[in-house]
């Protein structure tokens, strides 16, 4: 099996990789795996690694989100939730599959089908590491589609790096990014971000650490936090709920330091960057490279059906319309993420490629 994770901060085009490399017949482009068994929206330190026999995988795969399916009610559908609710077999109301909520329907058109396919097969596997169960996994996917090239993309997952590396050792890296203040400000606008960034808010308003689980949060928050964090949740209040806008960007700068010092202590041949701006600029070139890295052809087939897939308008200053205030505060908040990108770009010369400024 080849494995390559394409880590990230969430909001920098990473869903649109995912898309783009599932054009390529050869490559498992798997989406949202690990975002939905760690459950991302609210936490990002409860990676899985116990051992674990495969009723026990069955059941954190196929566990509804209570958190997800509840935006779903509300209406909230963020871009990478495609589960089909208005046609498919599962009804957020009583439960969806965590993993049919991305992972199986960016596989196929019947992710109910793939669903009973692996419900049959997952719970009958023996004892193992967790690592090994993600094999199993990834391995019946590869085979039952026919595509031996397998590559998992997660959003907010470059706090994940240290962890893959451990448990997947023969696994390379695309640290894919975008400049700090256009990422920031998708994600405070995103369902996922603000349910974050609300969820952090409740926690330091009831004089709870950054690390409390987001049941303590839910235990202790105030009573204004009602339909914020609790359902039935008010769409209306979630986003217009003022997060500050500094917590997105020391957010995004401390997801973008810790990345790139993890992706930093991994051996130089098995990690690569990916540029959302260059990429949009470039696109045949940089998937081009990106192709040989993974280690597939770049067939011009393959590269013409993902050059006409990307919109080239999708790079813009978002930060233009804010006023000077807020605009300088997120420039202080951002400041430490991009220099770490700049530092890494400068000691790995890591050229050509555009130069992003805060």
């Amino acid at each position: 099996m080849s494995l390559t994770f394409v880590v990230n901060t969430g909001r920098c085009g990473s869903t649109m990789i995912s898309r783009i490399l599932y054009m390529h017949p050869e490559i498992l482009s798997i989406s949202e795996f690990f975002s939905a068994i760690t459950g991302n929206v609210t936490q990002w330190n409860q990676f899985p690694a116990r051992d674990m026999d495969g009723r026990e995988m069955w059941e954190l795969i196929s566990a509804p989100s209570p958190i997800k399916d509840g935006i779903v009610l509300a209406g909230m559908r963020a871009p990478e939730m495609v589960y089909p609710c208005e046609t498919g077999r599962f009804d957020p109301a009583t439960g969806v599959p965590t993993i049919c909520n991305a992972t199986l329907p960016m596989l196929t058109d019947d992710p109910d089908a793939l669903f009973d396919q692996l419900a049959v097969m997952v719970p009958t596997w023996p004892r193992r590491s967790a690592a090994d169960q993600f094999r199993a996994l990834f391995n019946t996917l590869a085979e039952l589609f026919g595509r031996p090239v397998i590559v998992e993309r997660s959003g907010a997952s470059l706090p994940f790096v240290s962890v893959l590396r451990t448990l997947f050792p023969e696994a390379r890296f695309v640290l894919q990014y975008r400049n700090g203040l256009d990422c920031t400000l998708s994600i405070s606008r995103h369902i996922a971000g603000r349910f974050h960034g609300i969820t952090r808010e409740a926690a330091r308003i009831a004089g709870l650490p950054a690390t409390a689980s987001f049941q303590e949060v839910l235990a202790a928050a105030p009573e204004e936090f009602n339909g914020l964090i609790t359902k039935p949740y008010d769409v209306k209040r979630i986003m217009s709920y003022p997060v500050p806008i500094a917590y997105f960007g020391q957010t995004w700068s401390w997801m973008m330091q810790a990345g790139i010092e993890a992706v930093k202590q991994l051996p130089r041949d098995i990690w690569t960057t990916l540029q959302y701006e260059q990429l949009i600029a470039t696109p045949r070139e940089e998937l081009a490279r990106l192709a040989g890295f993974i280690g597939i052809p770049a067939t011009p087939e393959w590269l013409d059906k993902a050059c006409s897939s990307i919109d080239p308008g999708r790079v813009g200053s978002a930060a233009r319309g804010l006023d000077p205030e807020t605009l300088t505060i997120l420039q202080e908040a951002c400041e430490p993420g991009m220099q770490a990108i700049q530092q890494l770009e400068s000691e790995y010369g890591l050229l050509p490629r555009l130069r992003l400024r805060c």
